[in-house]
């Protein structure tokens, strides 16, 4: 972790998307999701509605676990080791965290988004907020991105357990289990982002795993736009594996980490009602949020072998530019 400097020059930067705190948050926070557009007053209100439903978003507070987690995990290793929090939407800000690892005396961040997927739909705005910061801060410092851990064995480990453990305690030999993930804008697979093909690998891996023989991927929580976005969906999944039998459903939605709002909501509220609709038994997963196998996934991406240039002060990008690979995608996940 420390090839740029020393201990006592490097800390690491858990880095989040961020949730807003309560419906007061929600006004500023979809504000700055949206690149600045104010949202319409019914937009706010439908968004206080879903969050009224899933009883508030639990990210913010399964964040601060994990930082406090992988702190100590680190520690073992490295006595002192430091490790800030920032987020792409909302507080702490990654253009404020980097600037305080700044003036704190740190010059060079390790950071690990908390999406083990190297896609340039979720690995761009984390890139665009680390190079603000970088911008922002008082004094040189450099970022080191760790991406794409989606193959490691502690992240797909937690998912072959949790499944097994939940067909153990329902056993049904005619049922399904699906693994879901988000989907994106059919034209970012044109312009080349490897994000279906890193999911395929992934829940590939994971059914092994699992030992499982009944099963699909499938996409959720595509955005409500007029283009097309990627499939199939989880609700066409669904109906495909009643025709076939089974009545019985097993959710275990991998694209994320931890419970947020397309996890209950999307999923455990419209999903949940998709399938009751239907006469088709839902149930999902828990996810791994602050759990210790996110915690060691995390610390073996951020302790192996930088295999990309970090990010220095000052920023490579001028203003207004992005990143190469593709366009930066107004997001669809406009809360979590």
């Amino acid at each position: 972790m420390n090839e740029k400097g020393s201990p006592e020059t490097t800390a690491v930067l858990l880095m989040g998307y961020g949730s807003p705190n309560g419906a007061e948050d929600l006004p500023a926070y979809l504000t700055e999701v949206l690149h600045g557009r104010r949202p319409s007053a019914a937009m706010v209100a439908e968004y206080v509605r879903r969050y009224d439903l899933i009883g508030g978003s639990p990210q913010n507070r399964i964040l601060a676990s994990l930082r406090e987690k992988l702190e100590r995990r680190l520690g073992r290793d490295q006595p002192g080791a430091r490790v800030f929090l920032g987020v792409k939407h909302g507080h702490p800000a990654l253009r404020d965290v980097i600037p305080e690892a700044a003036r704190a005396g740190f010059r060079h961040l390790v950071a690990v988004p908390l999406s083990p997927y190297a896609s340039t739909w979720i690995s761009e705005p984390y890139q665009e907020g680390v190079a603000e910061g970088v911008r922002a801060a008082s004094t040189p410092i450099e970022v080191d991105v760790r991406l794409d851990w989606h193959l490691d064995p502690n992240w797909l480990g937690y998912w072959s357990r949790a499944i097994r453990a939940e067909l153990a305690a329902h056993p049904d030999p005619t049922g399904a289990v699906l693994l879901s993930a988000h989907s994106l804008p059919q034209r970012m697979l044109d312009r080349g982002d490897p994000y279906p093909e890193i999911l395929h690998q992934t829940s590939d891996a994971i059914a092994r795993s699992a030992g499982l023989d009944r099963w699909s991927f499938t996409f959720q929580s595509a955005g409500n736009t007029t283009e097309p976005w990627l499939g199939p969906d989880i609700t066409e999944v669904m109906l495909d594996w009643q025709r076939r039998g089974a009545r019985n459903q097993l959710v275990a939605s991998f694209g994320f980490v931890f419970d947020h709002l397309e996890v209950l909501y999307d999923l455990d509220v419209v999903i949940r009602e998709f399938a009751d609709g239907h006469g088709i038994g839902y149930r999902r997963v828990p996810m791994p949020n602050d759990s210790d196998e996110i915690v060691e996934a995390l610390t073996a991406r951020l302790m192996a072998p930088a295999t990309r240039p970090a990010t220095p002060s000052p920023a490579p990008l001028p203003r207004g530019r992005r990143p190469p690979r593709g366009s930066k995608v107004p997001p669809r996940r406009t809360g979590s």
